[in-house]
């Protein structure tokens, strides 16, 4: 009983001194290829964005959140409120004191307290968050579940949720003048636009209420067709009874209200979800209370031909939102895709300059990726990895994505590798992109059944030929594997050949994310791939350092998958490493949450723990994860991917500890030179050597040096390994000590 509990002491101290954790940290430099400084790199990527402005810092001055359809992603930023001026830090520290919302958000100050509230799809309707901030802290209180209208109010009243579809974007507006929030949505039927009309003023005399109700069935008097976006005008609007006849429903629909013509009446500029075009409808209400909305003039090139810019054109289902971005105190446009994928995913979000009046807009087109091209984004989603391209001894980013929309493809999307170079040092990294399509790999008809190219490209790096430099295995969507090898030579910038497509017949079920590495600690690389189950598949490295075989072994390593009971699939993206002398394993998902397995090590046929919220770090669906010491700092940072197509990055702030045991000194072993070229020296000091060995092993655990130690004073010829980041490692039968070494 003594032994053991000895032994469990033990344990917990080893654990309690390898604790984890890492801070975002947004910081660290990124240059266009053509040495422009992205504004905010780490801010995750955009693919369908809604924009909404509040005051974030409550400082008085009008901040941005922009919402990701395509993954309920949530972001925030910070505005400078220079006037006549666009400029925004991503501010990811205010995400948390939002709530958790899907599909849709816009916020709008409903009770007139100069907050901005939260309107947010809910079970087909509208859930509406009341903004409680106080001087000092945002905060947001839960008003209304779902808000309600009297739907027949020429009969005996019946109150029913006002709804909204999931994929369409309401208007709320003061659309008849009177000082509180209207509710503009297509009905469940589809076609016609209900009119719900806020009572609060009528009723209370104040604007602080949600009390509505249905006053008109087909407002502005226009339909939509059912199987095109061709608007008729002057509908007889039939429907606009008690009891409507049945219509087709509509695909999907955004709306946005502005008056364009300075006559007091709301326009309507509408996006449809089979369209790239935006369509405005003017209001010819001329009536003192706004009661007589009927549209006469439509305008499919908008906003071209409001004065004078280009037409938006976005593939497919745009969506408009109006707020001051520059500060002059006058409304802008942006629109960008609404679609929750399969849409443009890259320089999707357009931006046209107001240069006259909220009233009377005159729009010049600005941009065409706003915020946007301040970010790494790579288009739909992003699975990142490090790799050490030109052998500078520093880590280098290499991004695969899953696709980006290309008009001259066939399918109208195509994959890539997208590689940036680290250009910092090897305590301060920064990066600049070097290649947009690394290999030309988007080129390549990696698909041999369709004689195509393939998509959802996730790349891993290894030596897998003993020749001393990194060789790429990628995987792909249909679940193959594919080997380019490097023929550079240790030392040389890479130069990577295509070797063999679909590589040793391994097949994985879709979703194919592998990574090289030394699993059950035998001197050969083995395969740790994910799927789209969510499962971690092994195979086994039964051949030699120079001619690999890849043996199956298991689909379910570990016995653990990334996918809870209520998900469609997992979509396992696994990062093995080694920390504190043992393996551990991240493994992004896609819910977006980062899954961590450990009791790994001399357990691979049996079942690992887990922990499926691992930091609680949440970048938004479809998570990926990759790791490196980036800043020399003897810790791994952490940088994730998500189906926005960008990439976010977290900071070790720990010290590792890397005893195996409560060591009372555990800087014991020196190493000199360090960085070094030639040849390492090992100084073991008061180490016992019984029973004891030196190891030289990469940061993703490949093990490089192997010998037994039988002086305490050790010189060891490293001038044939690769640049980069090594640990040495010395343990006898008591611990284990590691040092970082940097080969130059």
């Amino acid at each position: 009983m003594k032994n053991s509990l000895t032994i469990l002491i033990i344990i917990l101290l080893s654990m309690s001194t390898q604790a984890q954790s890492f801070f975002r940290n947004d910081s660290i430099i990124v240059l266009k290829s053509n040495n422009d400084t992205l504004k905010n790199p780490w801010a995750g990527g955009f693919n369908s964005v809604q924009f909404s402005e509040i005051d974030l810092n409550l400082d008085g001055i009008m901040d941005i959140i922009s919402f990701d359809r395509s993954g309920n992603k949530l972001n925030t930023f910070i505005n400078s409120g220079q006037s006549n001026t666009i400029s925004y830090t991503h501010a990811p520290q205010y995400i948390q004191n939002f709530p958790k919302m899907i599909s849709w958000v816009l916020l709008r100050d409903y009770n007139c307290d100069g907050k901005m509230d939260i309107f947010t799809y809910f079970n087909a309707g509208i859930r509406v968050y009341r903004n409680t901030s106080s001087a000092t802290t945002l905060s947001f209180t839960l008003e209304n579940n779902l808000i309600e209208s009297d739907y027949q109010p020429d009969s005996a009243s019946n109150f029913t949720t006002i709804y909204v579809s999931n994929s369409d974007i309401p208007a709320i507006d003061d659309i008849d003048g009177d000082g509180d929030l209207d509710v503009l949505t297509f009905s469940i039927l589809g076609e016609k636009v209900e009119y719900h009309k806020n009572l609060s003023i009528e009723t209370y005399g104040t604007c602080d209420s949600l009390s509505f109700q249905l006053a008109n069935r087909c407002w502005g008097f226009f339909k939509e067709s059912s199987s095109s976006s061709g608007i008729i005008l002057y509908d007889t609007c039939s429907t606009n009874i008690i009891n409507p006849e049945k219509e087709n429903k509509h695909g999907g629909s955004t709306l946005l209200t502005l008056d364009v013509d300075a006559n007091n009446s709301k326009d309507l500029v509408l996006g449809d979800v089979s369209f790239n075009n935006l369509t405005l409808l003017s209001n010819g209400d001329a009536s003192l209370d706004l009661t007589a909305s009927s549209m006469f003039a439509k305008d499919t090139a908008f906003p071209a031909n409001n004065l004078s810019t280009i037409a938006a054109s976005l593939p497919v289902f745009p969506a408009a939102y109006y707020l001051d971005v520059d500060n002059d105190n006058i409304k802008d446009l942006i629109v960008s895709t609404n679609c929750s994928s399969s849409c443009k995913s890259n320089d999707n979000v357009w931006l046209y300059k107001n240069n006259n009046a909220d009233n009377n807009p005159d729009f010049s087109f600005a941009s065409n990726s706003f915020l946007q091209g301040g970010m790494i984004e790579v288009g739909e989603g992003a699975h990142p990895t490090f790799f050490d391209y030109n052998a500078d001894g520093l880590m280098d980013l290499v991004i695969g994505n899953y696709r980006f929309f290309d008009m001259n493809s066939s399918s109208n999307f195509k994959s890539s590798l997208w590689l940036y170079k680290n250009i910092g040092t090897l305590t301060t990294p920064a990066f600049q992109l070097v290649d947009s399509d690394y290999v030309n790999i988007s080129t390549i008809n990696l698909n041999v059944s369709a004689n195509s190219p393939e998509t959802r490209l996730t790349p891993t790096f290894g030596d897998l030929d003993g020749d001393g430099d990194m060789d790429m295995l990628v995987g792909d969507f249909s679940g193959r594997l594919h080997f380019f090898e490097n023929t550079a030579g240790a030392g040389n910038t890479a130069i990577f050949i295509l070797n063999q497509v679909q590589y040793q017949n391994i097949y994985i079920n879709l979703f194919a994310a592998p990574q090289l590495v030394d699993l059950n600690r035998d001197g050969l690389l083995d395969l740790v791939v994910g799927d789209r189950s969510g499962y971690l598949n092994y195979y086994e490295n039964t051949g030699t350092i120079t001619t690999p075989i890849f043996s199956f072994i298991t689909s379910t390593l570990g016995n653990v998958k990334t996918r809870r009971s209520n998900e469609f699939n997992g979509n396992s993206m696994p990062f093995v490493y080694e920390h504190g002398g043992v393996y551990k394993i991240l493994a992004g998902a896609t819910n977006g949450y980062i899954y961590q397995f450990t009791n790994i090590d001399g357990n691979l046929s049996g079942t690992f723990s887990i922990d499926s919220t691992f930091q609680n770090i949440w970048e938004g669906t479809a998570s990926s994860v990759a790791m490196a010491d980036l800043n020399n700092d003897g810790n791994l940072d952490l940088v994730t991917g998500n189906s926005s197509g960008g990439i976010s990055y977290y900071q070790a702030d720990f010290i590792t500890n890397t005893h195996e045991i409560n060591s009372p000194n555990p800087n014991k072993m020196n190493i000199y030179p360090n960085p070094t070229h030639n040849k390492v020296n090992i100084n073991l000091n008061v180490n016992s050597i019984t029973n004891s060995s030196i190891q030289i092993i990469d940061i993703l655990g490949k093990t490089f040096y192997n010998q037994k130690v039988t002086d305490v004073n050790i010189s060891i010829n490293v001038q044939g390994l690769p640049s980069g980041i090594y640990f040495i490692k010395f343990k006898n039968k008591n611990e284990s000590l590691f040092q970082k070494m940097i080969k130059n």
